[in-house]
């Protein structure tokens, strides 16, 4: 039978190394950000260090494979959206002060309290928090890079980049296989090994690969 397979914590920190090469765009020279820190000496950058593109290119990898330009912008959206979570976190009292009072808010709801109708915000809507953190750039702890403003050219790259870590990780885990389906690394197991097992953690769900034939698991 079919179990998830849970996927390391390091393998997300693997995956945020890896972006933030990438970020290192927007700036013009190499840049660092501490994992789960902030404050001074969080953020590092190398100013005699000048940033270059990395020479990456796809191979005959099956995550390569089922790579196309709308994956790569699914994918570095999903990741976009789970480093804004982390990054507002700090600021979720602010955030939902902002989503009640509904101004200015992309994606609202209309809610009933005490028979007035009012207007609030999502707080789950990516577009949201990435539009109050744009607005408030000036008061973050830390500031998240766009790395959903990256030009396409170096979203695929770094998708080729995350592709590739998926690569190592089954080889040096033989018994996980990937599902292009329904998104998910599983092991198969005899039913009387099954224990319960908790659904794959949401950082990486949102920006795995998919079938290319099944655009409509986003």
């Amino acid at each position: 039978m079919r179990t998830p397979a849970l996927l390391p914590q390091q393998l997300a920190d693997d995956h945020t190394l890896i972006a933030q090469r990438y970020a290192g765009y927007f700036i013009g020279h190499s840049f660092r950000a501490a994992q789960q820190r902030v404050g001074p000496g969080a953020i590092q950058i190398d100013e005699r260090t000048p940033w270059r593109e990395p020479a990456i290119i796809a191979d005959d990898c099956p995550f390569c494979a089922h790579l196309s330009d709308e994956d790569v912008v699914r994918r570095v959206a999903g990741y976009q959206h789970a480093i804004d979570i982390e990054v507002l976190r700090p600021h979720s009292l602010a955030y939902a002060e902002w989503l009640s009072c509904g101004d200015g808010v992309v994606d609202a709801e209309e809610i009933n309290i005490g028979g007035l109708i009012r207007r609030r915000g999502i707080s789950a809507s990516p577009r949201n928090r990435r539009l109050f953190l744009e607005r408030n750039a000036a008061n973050l702890a830390v500031r998240p890079l766009p790395v959903i403003d990256l030009p396409l050219r170096l979203k695929r790259k770094l998708c080729i980049e995350w592709n590739h870590l998926y690569c190592v990780w089954l080889e040096q885990h033989p018994d996980v296989t990937y599902d292009f389906e329904t998104r998910e690394f599983y092991r198969d197991v005899a039913e009387a090994e099954m224990a319960p097992v908790e659904r794959s953690k949401e950082w990486w769900f949102g920006y795995l690969p998919a079938n290319p034939l099944a655009r409509g698991d986003v």
